[in-house]
């Protein structure tokens, strides 16, 4: 029987879990990418260069090695917002995978949120921005509790916290700029326990293994932008609490048409219930479905997307937690400089609790100030037996690893 063929769309450190573990299960992984000297063509069995951004080039370089090289089986992608690229390969190649319609919803904030609100899915208020002046009467009307964002970009670029004496101006444009089309949208900014989920849906079945508590204590440092630094398992609401949360997100993800896939959900538990803030149509980033996910639950649903992108029906039953690990992720933010070394590293991977530890920075780098998640310098996971052991590791690695940085 020949070797089936997984093409994994991007090629970045965080693909690289996908494409091994395909391999793992004796797959021939295809992975496409712009960069020549992405990390993870490294470990494919073959790869091509084209931009994951880029539907119409993606689908003429897939069509071109399906033809002249192998067969490919099946599409998918891991913590690169694509819904459409991804789906728009499948549908040329004629494979399983989410259809056009659930993948352009999933890409287009706006009319995500507009799908909900008609289906009755608890959402924040929101509204399309026409022009500057629609903003300006919309912040005079609400007031500035308010999140500006790209209806079409990711890595949190360009996502705002509109507050008090804001130049509305700036932040119209800072926003508009980071929109691939040039349009934004603005909502209500939630108060509530920020909450990130993985579900998993096929064919009217649910399941939501992952779910983790948003950490998000420099959003008054950074702001008007919106960083979070990372997150921690399990999360502290009540099991009730959580059971609402899942059951939220997974209605979410049926309502824009996920059948038999992941969706990875932004949620936020407001004193009126759960809410949801986005849906994204694939396997989510930040190492929280390749890492956190399987160290905190024993589940591994990057397997049974794998199985499901090539029309085979995963074990469902292998998908319900196993355990309940203590885990916290954090974020490695530098001031603006350049870097001068970086000590520690060394010391660090040695630690049995760092479970996992990535550093995206060198010396020599130019450090300016973060506006997104694309600009953290670094990631670690710890775990611990409880939060606070945990919490006194993240400080230890903190206190280890050091930036020596010049102006």
């Amino acid at each position: 029987m020949r070797q089936k063929t997984l093409l994994v769309i991007g090629a970045g450190s965080e693909q690289v879990p996908v494409i091994m573990q395909a391999k793992k299960m004796g797959l021939y992984v295809v992975a496409s990418d712009i960069n020549p000297n992405a990390e993870g063509f490294k470990f494919a069995n073959a790869y091509f260069i084209a931009s994951t951004y880029n539907p119409t080039q993606t689908v003429k370089e897939a069509i071109f090695f399906n033809r002249k090289h192998r067969r490919i089986n099946g599409v998918m992608t891991v913590a690169s917002d694509v819904p459409l690229t991804v789906a728009k390969v499948a549908a040329a190649l004629h494979l399983p995978g989410n259809s056009m319609e659930t993948a352009t919803i999933a890409q287009n904030k706006l009319l995500m949120k507009e799908t909900f609100r008609k289906y009755g899915v608890a959402i924040p208020w929101f509204a399309k921005i026409k022009n500057i002046r629609d903003f300006k009467k919309i912040v005079q009307g609400r007031g500035t509790s308010l999140v500006l964002k790209p209806v079409d970009s990711r890595g949190a670029r360009g996502v705002l916290l509109i507050g008090d004496n804001m130049d509305l101006d700036w932040a119209y444009q800072e926003s508009k700029v980071n929109s691939p089309t040039g349009r934004v949208m603005v909502e209500e900014f939630l108060r509530g326990q920020q909450i990130s989920t993985e579900s998993f849906l096929y064919d009217g079945f649910s399941i939501t293994p992952g779910i983790a508590d948003r950490n998000y204590e420099l959003l008054d440092k950074y702001a008007p932008y919106m960083l979070e630094n990372g997150g921690e398992l399990p999360s502290t609401l009540s099991s009730q609490d959580q059971i609402s949360i899942k059951k939220t997100a997974e209605m979410a993800a049926s309502i824009i048409g996920i059948v038999r896939n992941s969706a990875k959900g932004d949620m936020v538990f407001t004193k009126e219930g759960p809410k949801v803030i986005e849906i994204a149509a694939r396997l989510s980033g930040g190492y929280f479905s390749t890492h956190e996910i399987p160290l905190n639950t024993g589940v591994n649903l990057v397997e049974a997307v794998i199985k499901t992108s090539l029309g085979k029906k995963p074990d469902l039953n292998s998908l319900i937690p196993k355990f309940r690990n203590v885990l916290v992720q954090r974020y490695f933010f530098l001031r603006p400089g350049t870097i001068r070394a970086i000590d520690g590293i060394g010391e660090v991977k040695k630690l049995p609790f760092v479970k996992l530890f990535k550093i995206y920075v060198k010396p020599g780098d130019v450090i300016k100030p973060i506006k997104n998640h694309t600009e953290r310098a670094g990631v670690f996971t710890v775990m611990g037996k409880n939060r606070t052991e945990a919490y006194k590791r993240v400080e230890k690695v903190q206190q280890m690893v050091k930036f020596l940085m010049s102006k």
